[in-house]
């Protein structure tokens, strides 16, 4: 009996230490993405730093939520998406940093092979057909690329 006591305040212990790290590394990140904001947006690269058929992957604190995304230079205009399938809440680049496919026409979920418009964000074929990737509002200001945070209710993006 006893040993399952210090077994389970144990785990407790740790559990607690896991929530207070998590929420440590929330506020790095959303310090820096005050540091590296400017007008409603965060500056997510230099518009020459990301050649056409390029990805930058990148993290937005929205509200209270970290979002995983992704800003991709497709024929000169750049989109930015949530990083999220929108068949399976897993990543698009599940194992490795690859988003568009072999010819560079589409994005690509590796996790079952949906494909997505680069420019609307339109799943085109796979399980997902119809739907769309979730878009984040993007501008270019001074040379920079400036993406925000989507308006209303997020907590069916968060992490």
């Amino acid at each position: 009996m006893r040993l399952t006591i210090y077994f389970s305040l144990f785990f407790l212990a740790v559990y607690l230490v896991a929530l207070a790290i998590r929420r440590i590394i929330f506020l790095r990140d959303k310090a820096r993405m005050e540091r590296e904001s400017r007008t409603g947006g965060r500056v997510i690269a230099r518009v020459g730093e990301l050649a056409p058929g390029s990805v930058k992957k990148f993290r937005l604190i929205c509200q209270k939520y970290r979002l995983d995304a992704f800003l991709v230079n497709y024929q000169g205009s750049f989109q930015a998406y949530v990083n999220r399938c929108r068949h399976m809440e897993t990543p698009l680049d599940f194992v490795r940093y690859q988003f568009f496919t072999e010819d560079g026409r589409h994005l690509v979920c590796l996790t079952h092979g949906a494909l997505y418009e680069p420019g609307s964000g339109l799943c085109v074929e796979g399980p997902c057909k119809g739907l769309s990737l979730y878009a984040l509002p993007v501008r270019v200001d001074r040379g920079e690329v400036i993406v925000g945070c989507p308006s209303g209710d997020l907590s069916h993006l968060a992490e």
